[in-house]
């Protein structure tokens, strides 16, 4: 008797610990941190390389394959321009889609869009699915309404990130590849847009 209550006691404590094992190396390999370098056409025709991270979370279907990710934090990294004041990182828990510079103003603009409902909800369901970051003269980033001149701009940043990883340097023929296949949100700012929250 005592023998079979030691068993059952040790399959219990196997178990646990078979299960608690699982659930940890299925949240250690569902945290994803990415980094490349990606080439991004400006307005005036310049071909410039920025550098980006993405840091969230893999999300799996239940056979356990990496379906997409939720992301916690991207960044921007733009290196020094000619006859361009460089800004600071930019870094958002949105997903960029739009990078300008306008030597004019020296200003740098990023419009940036959610990818999870959860995420419309936390920014208060606003009416606009997209918010414009500008950065004048290299000072910090700030939140400006969407300027009316960039409806209808076409999606120069890659917003179809893979939760296994980028190539060293994204260039823009592959980026042209997956704009065929995007959502219409991450292909061009559109004031027009319908979502499924």
């Amino acid at each position: 008797m005592k023998i079979a209550g030691a068993t059952t006691a040790l399959v219990h404590t196997l178990r646990l610990i078979l299960l608690c094992t699982l659930l940890l190396t299925m949240g250690g390999c569902s945290r994803m941190s990415e980094s490349w370098k990606e080439e991004v056409r400006l307005s005036d025709g310049r071909l410039i390389v920025v550098k980006r991270t993405a840091k969230g979370t893999i999300t799996r279907d239940i056979a356990m394959r990496a379906t997409g990710w939720k992301p916690k934090e991207t960044t921007l990294r733009i290196a020094q321009v000619d006859g361009a004041a460089k800004p600071p990182v930019w870094r958002s828990f949105l997903i960029p889609v739009v990078m300008d510079y306008d030597p004019a103003s020296s200003t740098w603009s990023v419009v940036a869009t959610y990818m999870w409902c959860s995420t419309w909800y936390d920014m208060g369901r606003p009416v606009s699915p997209y918010v414009q970051y500008i950065s004048v003269g290299g000072e910090a980033w700030r939140v400006v309404p969407l300027q009316p001149g960039l409806v209808g701009r076409r999606a120069n940043l890659l917003t179809h990130i893979r939760p296994t990883g980028e190539s060293g340097l994204v260039r823009e023929q592959y980026k042209e590849m997956h704009w065929r296949t995007s959502s219409d949100q991450y292909k061009s700012i559109s004031t027009s847009w319908k979502t499924s929250c």
